[in-house]
């Protein structure tokens, strides 16, 4: 595989909206597992089939496994001046 990174940035677009900071974070973690998954493969295997078979769900799981944006914390579901339990 020629750029390991672009191939990276691809399938991190591809996953949908991410605030710069996050998608950063994935595009490092994404090239870690690349690394991974080529170490454990045998001499013989090709690592394009193997990250066409196994990268998008590694990479949908670190997405997932980073939790909601810093962004998305932000958000608070009781308005100002109010409690979400009752009184």
């Amino acid at each position: 595989m020629p750029d390991v990174e672009t191939y990276v940035r691809e399938s991190v677009a591809g996953l949908g909206p991410l605030n710069s900071d996050d998608e950063e974070a994935l595009v490092a973690k994404g090239i870690f597992l690349v690394r991974r998954i080529a170490f454990a493969l045998p001499p013989e295997a090709s690592l394009r089939v193997a990250l066409r078979e196994h990268f998008p769900e590694g990479l949908a799981a670190l997405r997932d496994e980073a939790g909601p944006s810093s962004t998305d914390k932000d958000t608070d579901p009781a308005p100002a001046g109010t409690t979400s339990r009752a009184a």
